[in-house]
C-alpha cells in the first residue's frame, strides 16, 4: 500500500511507531486505527496488510514498548561496568523524556485490559528489579535494597507524569544532571541520615 500524497509504502513498523506515540498519551484507548490511518494520510487497508485487528496492533505495541524501552535500555545500562554508574546512566535516560512522546506507564495505569496489566506489571517488575539488583551490587541489604528501588520507580513515575501534566515544573536541561545526581545520592547512600530522626 502507497501513503496519499507519497511515494513512500508505509511499514509495520511505521503502523507501530504511530501507535506507540498515541498510546504515550492515550493509553491503549489512544490506539484506534482510523485516526491513526488518517494521521499517515492512508488508509485502513495498509493496516490490514499487516495487523489482523486492533488487538493484533494493541499486542504489537505493548510488546515493542518493552523491548525497546525496558528490556533494551537495560541492555544498554548493563555495557557499564559499575553499578553506581549502572544506575546514573538509567537515571539519565529514564529522565530524557520528549513530552511530545512521554513514558506511556502512566497513561497505561489503570487500565483494566487483562493484556495490559501483564505488561505493565512485567514491565514495572524489570525496571524495579534491575535498579534493586545494582543496589545489592554496592552492598546495600536485599530489602533496603528493594525499598528503594520502589521508591526510585514512584519517583520517576511521578517525574514521568509531570512530563505529560506540567513539563515547567520540571528542572530545566541545564539543572536535569545535577537532579540526577541528587536521586542518585540518595538512592545509593550507605547511611540513614537522608532519613531523619524517625
Amino acid at each position: 500500500m502507497t501513503t496519499t500524497g507519497s511515494t513512500r509504502s508505509l511499514t509495520r513498523e511505521d503502523w507501530l511507531d504511530a501507535a506507540m506515540s498515541a498510546m504515550a498519551h492515550g493509553g491503549v484507548r489512544g490506539i484506534r486505527v482510523e485516526p491513526l490511518a488518517k494521521a499517515m494520510r492512508t488508509s485502513k487497508g495498509s493496516f490490514y496488510w499487516h495487523f489482523r485487528d486492533r488487538a493484533d496492533l494493541v499486542r504489537a505495541t505493548l510488546e515493542r514498548w518493552e523491548q525497546l524501552e525496558t528490556h533494551r535500555v537495560i541492555e544498554v545500562v548493563e555495557s557499564t561496568s559499575h553499578p553506581r554508574q549502572r544506575l546514573g546512566r538509567l537515571l539519565a535516560i529514564a529522565h530524557r523524556q520528549d513530552p511530545e512522546r512521554p513514558d506511556p506507564s502512566v497513561a497505561l495505569t489503570g487500565d483494566h485490559d487483562d493484556l495490559v496489566r501483564e505488561v505493565l506489571e512485567r514491565v514495572t517488575h524489570r525496571r524495579i528489579g534491575f535498579v534493586a539488583e545494582q543496589l545489592v551490587a554496592l552492598g546495600i541489604a536485599e530489602d533496603e535494597a528493594a525499598q528503594r528501588a520502589t521508591l526510585a520507580y514512584t519517583s520517576y513515575l511521578g517525574y514521568a507524569a509531570l512530563v505529560r501534566s506540567a513539563p515547567a515544573a520540571l528542572p530545566a536541561d541545564q539543572s536535569l544532571p545535577r537532579y540526577i545526581e541528587t536521586v542518585l545520592t540518595v538512592l545509593v547512600s550507605t547511611t540513614n541520615d537522608h532519613r531523619g530522626d524517625g
